[in-house]
């Protein structure tokens, strides 16, 4: 069962494990399997006469597993295929052994979600309160501060949060060690999910704490400490701390485990007896984990994104302002995976407004649509920083409302406001997931029409936004239609 969905799914499995070896924060995923199967062996003496049997609900469950991963590997969602992945691998192991094995197998078996490199959805959320907790401690303590979005300055030196400083490895770290202590140390439920709560709040305080105390570290020794090497090994020092204070406060609510006879319970068939009744459902599994891949190359055959720029889409209607290369902000977007792209400018009567329409293509080319890795700004960029990011409303072409997300970049030399927004065929919009459900729906129907990726940027004085947001939306009326 294992090989043949590994076999199957091969390329979302490989993906899985790419992820695990270049992320630190994902590799804890090599040794999730290895557990699961020594959690399931060290307990061995309470499945040694349960008996097999065929699940159609498991079955069910494969099936549901298959469907989202075919909707998901069309539409290039990455994490959904793993989830589905792994959705498929316990339904069917619930199809072959049946419901009473997998209700006693159940937490060795769940488990297996944590292969899934899951959680960078939470950054740039864990990010902001890092740095919103650092910047309120440093204020109770009566020191002075200033911030600027992820950007912090005492009157020692500047700090910054970045994705490192988020505390996302210490919160995944802490949750699967959280889990395993959980199940091997408590029988009773209400325990156990009082110490997997605790062991998820925790890390999330605590790296707020070590986030204060390596900017305090910094501060009092004159910028000396804790701004090189040294931050990330007290990180893990104070994490290391954490996790046992963690345990040995679980430890005084520790239960002792009970073991169950078995010895006096009815004695089990011959093993070919024993699986026999097993073989159509295994056959029916096969059959099943193996027509999945087949459905999505049939349908990957029909699609037809095309990977250029329509020329009414860059035409400005009605506009006095001439089209022309953009100015040289020091700036430009730039993304992964691009197949068409179009950079251009226009003078508005308050400044010039730029524009760049990029066309991703099928998408796989090693880029998407819509990729958390397209930003504007990466981390620790030597001359940009990201200063604020929200959505706003805006007016489209064709009198309708919507949403763009708005970006303020800043530099020593200028500043500029960004807006972005996705146009999957003839509809606009901000959200991520409504971009992937219009991509969906293109895909099933093979419509070639083009999706893309469309910034306005211009120059800003200041955080006076008020007059760059009025030249944004007069730009945006009269062209991306």
């Amino acid at each position: 069962m294992t090989l043949v969905c590994v076999g199957a799914f091969f390329s979302t499995w490989a993906s899985i494990v790419e992820i695990w070896s270049r992320s630190e924060t994902f590799t804890h995923g090599f040794l999730v399997a290895p557990i699961s199967i020594w959690l399931i062996w060290s307990r061995r003496h309470c499945y040694r006469n349960l008996q097999p049997e065929s699940a159609w609900l498991g079955l069910l469950v494969t099936a549901i597993g298959g469907f989202v991963w075919l909707v998901a590997k069309l539409v290039h969602v990455l994490v959904l295929e793993q989830w589905a992945v792994v959705t498929i691998l316990i339904g069917g192991y619930w199809a072959l052994l049946g419901g009473s094995v997998i209700k006693k197998m159940l937490f060795p078996i769940l488990f297996l979600y944590l292969m899934v490199p899951f959680g960078e959805a939470f950054i740039p959320w864990m990010m902001e309160y890092t740095a919103s907790f650092v910047v309120w401690m440093i204020r109770l303590t009566g020191m002075s501060v200033y911030r600027d979005g992820m950007f912090f300055m005492l009157t020692s030196g500047s700090w910054s949060v970045v994705e490192g400083c988020s505390g996302l490895r210490y919160l995944i770290a802490s949750l699967t060690l959280g889990l395993v202590y959980a199940y091997l140390n408590f029988r009773n439920l209400r325990k156990r999910t009082l110490f997997i709560i605790a062991s998820f709040l925790t890390p999330i305080l605590a790296n707020g704490l070590r986030a204060y105390m390596i900017v305090m570290i910094g501060h009092f020794s004159g910028m000396k400490l804790a701004v090189g090497v040294d931050h990330i090994i007290y990180g893990w020092l104070f994490f290391g701390l954490i996790m046992l204070l963690l345990f040995y406060a679980g430890s005084f609510w520790a239960d002792q485990e009970t073991i169950v006879d078995t010895s006096s319970e009815q004695s089990m068939p011959e093993p070919m007896t024993r699986y026999q009744g097993l073989l159509p459902m295994i056959a029916v599994v096969v059959i099943g984990l193996i027509a999945w891949p087949i459905v999505f190359r049939s349908l990957a055959a029909r699609q037809a994104v095309a990977a250029a720029i329509p020329d009414q889409i860059v035409t400005l209607r009605g506009s006095g302002g001439a089209v022309q290369s953009p100015p040289d902000w020091g700036w430009r977007p730039t993304f992964n995976g691009v197949m068409a792209e179009v950079k251009n400018a226009v003078d508005d009567p308050s400044g010039t407004v730029a524009m760049y329409f990029a066309n991703f293509g099928d998408e796989s080319q090693g880029g998407e649509l819509v990729n958390s890795q397209n930003f504007l700004v990466p981390q620790k960029h030597k001359v940009w920083r990201m200063a604020s990011e929200r959505a706003v409303q805006v007016d489209w072409p064709d009198g309708t409302s919507g949403e763009v997300v708005e970006s303020l970049l800043k530099s020593e030399a200028r500043n500029l406001l960004v807006y972005r927004w996705y146009r999957v065929g003839n509809f606009n919009t901000a959200s991520d997931y409504r971009a992937k459900w219009w991509q969906l729906l293109k895909r099933l129907t093979g419509d070639a029409d083009p999706e893309m990726l469309i910034v306005l940027y211009t120059e800003v004085i200041g955080d006076d936004l008020v007059e760059g947001r009025a030249r944004l939306q007069r730009v945006l009326a009269v062209c991306c239609q």
